[in-house]
């Protein structure tokens, strides 16, 4: 069964037309908004149009409803897809708790928590956004997670979601953008285990001006899990960022990195076939981000495109509830619960260390980026089709 397009608050969903590149010569705003084919079975979301003015940065939200069609309480998706405007810099979407109350309270109430009754407006001016969490983080602008076979991941419905466009306009005429997202369902009885998402950030992160320097840190698995993807998100300053894995038993990071990104701008995704990336209790993976900043300003993660960000993301399985524990959460309507299976399969790293910093360390820090960066290859984008 096919579910139909998602319904924006307070606004029907309408599929944008095409970005025409005609129209880069004309004199009015520049579109380069775009549409997603739908998929075969799941459901859509589509963003308004947003113009963005000449020389300006924005992060607007817009806010989404994904809606049952004869009463589905949870359906499970295995695949995501993403299409954002070029030259976006981040399109994330955004659940937290404001994102289950019309299902497990009232219709409206998550409306009501928002505290607007705008479908589209800044991001700053929806309070809750600060306890949001991304669960799908999105810099390319296509960008495709999938699952593997048996695992997936489960949504309520309703839901409500926000999504975050973050865009830079560097020239000097309008520019209107929008995105659009495919979740690909599985039937309920195909789904054998729970997939978690794993998000961290450097959040102290400075990078002194005129400097070369490292920042890295440890994920760490409390429990044995196989990891199904990984990623990174930097700004422009990163020479590149780089994986390794960390043996837990030996306390040691390994040499040679298993993932490499150089474009800042599309970072790689990197998914793993099954058995091929499997964490112990107690292994991990270690993620670095190698800076240059030749300007006269401290570099820090601000949130704005003139900062930076060092951020790994994971998806791993199993979750720590199985299919059958959050299929009862669910049809129960406990929101209690709700929220506590929501820390345990969306959140950070079970644990995290600052040391060591890798097989690169100098001094605590501080290293040639140029030369960590430049003897690298760079790992290559696929899916598990």
């Amino acid at each position: 069964m096919r579910l139909p397009a998602v319904l924006l608050l307070g606004a029907c969903a309408t599929e944008p037309s095409p970005g025409d590149s005609a129209s880069e010569g004309g004199a009015g705003p520049i579109d380069r908004t775009v549409s997603l084919t739908p998929p075969g079975q799941g459901l859509q979301a589509s963003t308004l149009p947003f113009t963005v003015p000449p020389f300006t940065e924005v992060k607007v939200c817009t806010v989404v409803k994904l809606q049952p069609v004869v009463g589905e309480r949870l359906v499970w998706f295995d695949t995501l897809e993403s299409l954002s405007s070029p030259g976006s810099h981040h399109m994330n979407v955004f659940i937290g708790q404001f994102s289950f109350l019309d299902a497990f309270v009232s219709d409206g109430a998550s409306q009501a928590a928002l505290g607007t009754d705008a479908v589209q407006l800044p991001c700053d001016d929806i309070e809750l956004m600060s306890q949001a969490f991304p669960v799908f983080p999105s810099q390319r602008e296509n960008q495709r997670i999938t699952l593997p076979e048996g695992v997936a991941a489960p949504v309520p419905l309703p839901l409500v979601a926000v999504f975050s466009h973050h865009y830079v306009n560097t020239g000097d005429r309008p520019v209107t953008i929008n995105a659009a997202l495919n979740m690909e369902t599985v039937p309920a009885e195909a789904v054998e285990t729970t997939a978690s998402l794993l998000f961290n950030a450097i959040g102290d992160l400075e990078v002194q001006p005129g400097t070369r320097q490292s920042h890295a840190r440890t994920c760490i698995a409390e429990r044995d899990v196989s990891v199904a993807l990984v990623s990174t998100h930097t700004h422009e300053w990163a020479a590149c960022t780089t994986l390794n894995r960390y043996d837990g038993a030996t306390a040691v990071v390994e040499a040679d990195p298993f993932y490499v990104n150089q474009s800042w701008d599309q970072p790689p995704i990197l998914h793993f076939e099954p058995g091929t990336m499997d964490l112990r209790a107690g292994d991990g993976i270690h993620w670095a981000c190698h800076y240059e900043n030749p300007g006269d300003r401290v570099l820090v993660a601000d949130g704005t495109a003139q900062g930076e960000m060092c951020v790994f993301a994971a998806v791993t399985w199993p979750a720590p509830r199985t299919v059958e524990e959050i299929t009862a959460v669910v049809e129960e309507r406990d929101l209690s619960e709700m929220m506590a299976l929501l820390g345990e399969v969306l959140g950070p790293c079970d644990t995290v260390s600052d040391a060591p910093l890798g097989p690169w360390d100098l001094e605590p820090g501080v290293l040639d980026a140029s030369a960590v960066c430049g003897g690298l290859e760079d790992t290559e984008s696929n899916t598990l089709d």
